[in-house]
C-alpha cells in the first residue's frame, strides 16, 4: 500500500535469451545462489509497498518458474500474493497480460533480467507517478556519444539531453491499460511501456534518477558484472 492506494509489480520473464546463446533463460540463471528472477521478486516483496506481484512467464518454462524462481524465495515474504500469467508473442503483449491481471491502483512494470535495484527507487518512482501519472528511471550517459555516419564519425550528440532508460516503470494502472490496449488494437509496437503511455496515453512520463547498478542482463559479461555489483 502506498498513500492509501494499492501497488502491483508486474515482472516480465517471458522473453528469450537469444544474445546469451542456447540454454536456460537468463532469468533462471543463478547469481549469488539464487535465480536472477528471484532477486527481483524479493526486492518487490521486501519493499513493504507492493500489495501483489504478477509474474509473466513463458508457458514452456512453467516448471522452471515454480521450482527455481519461486522455490528459492525467502519464505518470510510469502504473505503477499504472487500471480502467474502466461506471456505473449512480444514484450508489449506480455506487459499487457500482466497489467490486465493486476488488481491494483498503480503498476510497476519491471524486466525480470534486472535483479539489482532498490526499494528506494520504487518509492521515488511512485512519488512521481502519484503526481504525473507515469514515471521511469533514467541515467545520463557518461561516455561521449557520436553519430555513426555509414561507418564514419558523425556529429557529437549532447549527452545532457538524453538518458538511458531502465525499469521499473510505474503508472496509474488505468492510464497504462487504456494506452496499451490502443497500441495492440492499432498494431503499434513500442520498446517500453513509457513510450506507449507517452504516445497514446496523453501523458509525459516523469524521468526519475535511476541507479547505475540497475543493469539489465543481456550477455554473459553482464552476469559477471551483476555478480560483482551485488557482492559489494
Amino acid at each position: 500500500m502506498y498513500r492509501e492506494r494499492t501497488v502491483g509489480a508486474v515482472i516480465l520473464a517471458a522473453g528469450r535469451s537469444s544474445r546469451m546463446g542456447r540454454g536456460v533463460n537468463k532469468v533462471y540463471r543463478e547469481i549469488l545462489g539464487k535465480p536472477v528472477l528471484t532477486h527481483s521478486i524479493e526486492t518487490f516483496l521486501g519493499s513493504e509497498i507492493v500489495d501483489e506481484v504478477v509474474l509473466v512467464f513463458n508457458e514452456e518454462e512453467e516448471e522452471l518458474l515454480e521450482e527455481k524462481a519461486l522455490g528459492s524465495l525467502d519464505h518470510d515474504l510469502s504473505d503477499i500474493p504472487v500471480k502467474r500469467v502466461p506471456g505473449g508473442e512480444k514484450r508489449q503483449d506480455s506487459s499487457r497480460a500482466g497489467v490486465r491481471a493486476s488488481e491494483t491502483d498503480y503498476v510497476c512494470i519491471h524486466d525480470g533480467a534486472r535483479p539489482n535495484f532498490s526499494s528506494d527507487l520504487i518509492v521515488k518512482l511512485l512519488n512521481a507517478t502519484v503526481e504525473y501519472g507515469a514515471a521511469f528511471p533514467g541515467v545520463k550517459p557518461v561516455d561521449t556519444i557520436r553519430a555513426n555516419n555509414q561507418g564514419y564519425a558523425g556529429s557529437t550528440i549532447d549527452r545532457d539531453r538524453y538518458v538511458k532508460v531502465q525499469t521499473p516503470q510505474c503508472f496509474r494502472k488505468e492510464l497504462h491499460l487504456d494506452a496499451i490496449d490502443e497500441a495492440v488494437e492499432s498494431d503499434r509496437y513500442f520498446t517500453d511501456d513509457a513510450g506507449i503511455v507517452m504516445e497514446l496515453g496523453g501523458v509525459r512520463p516523469r524521468v526519475v534518477e535511476g541507479e547505475r547498478s540497475n543493469v539489465k542482463i543481456t550477455t554473459t559479461q553482464d552476469t559477471r558484472l551483476i555478480e560483482v555489483l551485488m557482492s559489494s
